[in-house]
């Protein structure tokens, strides 16, 4: 039996489990699969670790849970693994709770992130998920497996790695790692309370997507009502996710994904997933006082005692401005994952992505793995651009999983195995 490592005790890794399982019990040879974090499980959706407050609202409809869109992707077993996995869906979580009437009645209000971390526990508890509470300090090939050394337990070998979860936040040149007036996407939320100002300050906001959005909208419910709210955007407007059906069929069913051109595909990337607000963040602060987008990219920051400056850049034109706090809400880097490998790993995946000058992205292959890189390293979050723009979010990971298991159990084999044990059913009965 082959084992699948998974980076993270998060929405895919969860994911990933619960589909082994699900396969398993339509009678499949599925690899174990243990998933690596440090923290709690779905620890980063709780409010506990950064990242959120837990009470903000989750961005993507909670029908797109675990299992969704429960596509037929193991032939003759599709059925079977379809019903094992709706035990997991987040409808089945309700019930258990005797809530789904109540969420139904409400018009299907979008859970808070807290909500989401409490169904995501409950995912890796029903389906047994092997956990190891540990952090990865190193990741290197030897021969067609892989050894991954942890901090506190003995070293791992798998036959696959899925890397996922949060990076480190993204920097601005200057930015010092602990400061009292400097934030960024993950410490923000843990400092929030903390920050509450009982009087007028001038905040800058970094960033244009979604975690920027969650800033901005808290700090204008928490701050003092004469406090002016910057949001520094390199485009100078902030733009908000298309929910068209034509957008969204795209997250949900890839298929016709690479029939478009690159172009259009880095368009649509850039339109409905990245450095955008979704709808109900525009909703909020289209009704709000107190902030303004500002054109320009932050080029540095000099933090001192009193206050902040941003060296602020736009075309030709470079100003400093002094803010009282500043929150760097820019994203996190999708290939953190680079620093845990070793000598043989980093020369393996130089050699993989040489193959094309245009880098890493266009070499993640259908199941999500990098392309030329032997044992496989599946990158759902940089998958977005060759595969679907799904993959690095929430918006299918029933997919996903299926994409990456897939590797594991091949159709033949899968087809071949229900056979057998359909037959072995019938001689019980006999």
């Amino acid at each position: 039996m082959p084992t699948l490592a998974v980076v993270g005790a998060g929405p895919k890794g969860i994911a990933i489990a619960a589909k082994a399982r699900a396969i398993a019990a339509a009678g499949l040879v599925a690899p174990r699969v243990v998933l690596i974090d440090p923290g709690a499980v779905a620890g980063n959706w709780s409010g506990g670790q950064g990242y959120t407050s837990g009470v903000l609202p989750l961005g993507t409809p909670p029908e797109k849970d675990i299992g969704y869109p429960y596509p037929d992707s193991w032939g003759p077993a599709s059925a079977a693994v379809t019903t094992a996995m709706a035990e997991y869906s987040w409808q089945r979580h309700l019930i258990r709770r005797g809530a789904y009437a109540d969420w139904v009645d409400r018009g299907r209000l979008r859970p808070t992130h807290r909500q989401w971390s409490s169904y995501l526990r409950e995912v890796a508890r029903h389906a047994a998920a092997e956990i190891v509470a540990d952090e990865i300090t190193g990741l290197e090939a030897d021969g067609d497996r892989w050894q991954l050394e942890l901090g506190q337990s003995e070293p791992i070998w798998a036959d696959g790695v899925v890397c996922t979860g949060p990076g480190p936040s993204i920097t601005v040149p200057g930015q010092p790692l602990h400061h009292p007036r400097v934030f960024d996407g993950r410490s923000y939320w843990l400092a929030e309370r903390s920050l509450l100002a009982d009087v007028a300050q001038n905040v800058c906001v970094i960033g244009s997507g979604e975690t920027a959005a969650s800033v901005v909208i808290s700090l204008l419910k928490n701050s003092h009502r004469r406090s002016t709210i910057d949001v520094l955007t390199s485009r100078g407007v902030l733009y908000s996710r298309g929910e068209s059906y034509d957008e969204n069929r795209f997250f949900s069913d890839p298929g016709e994904w690479s029939r478009l051109a690159e172009s259009h595909r880095r368009e649509f990337l850039e339109r409905t997933d990245r450095g955008v607000f979704s709808l109900q963040a525009e909703a909020v602060l289209n009704a709000s006082r107190g902030f303004r987008a500002l054109a320009g990219r932050a080029a540095a920051i000099d933090a001192g005692e009193q206050q902040v400056v941003v060296t602020i850049e736009y075309g030709s034109e470079c100003e400093r401005v002094a803010y009282d706090l500043v929150v760097v809400a820019v994203g996190f880097e999708p290939r953190w994952f680079e620093r845990l490998l070793g000598a043989e790993a980093r020369r393996q995946l130089a050699a993989a992505v040489a193959v094309d000058e245009a880098g890493l992205e266009r070499r993640i292959e259908a199941d999500l793995s990098v392309a030329g890189l032997n044992p496989p390293l599946h990158l759902p979050l940089v998958a977005g651009l060759a595969q679907g723009p799904g993959f690095p979010n929430l918006s299918c990971l029933g997919l996903l999983s299926d994409r990456v298991l897939r590797r594991y159990v091949p159709v033949a084999e899968s087809a071949a195995a229900v056979a057998e044990a359909t037959a072995a059913k019938r001689r019980e009965r006999v």
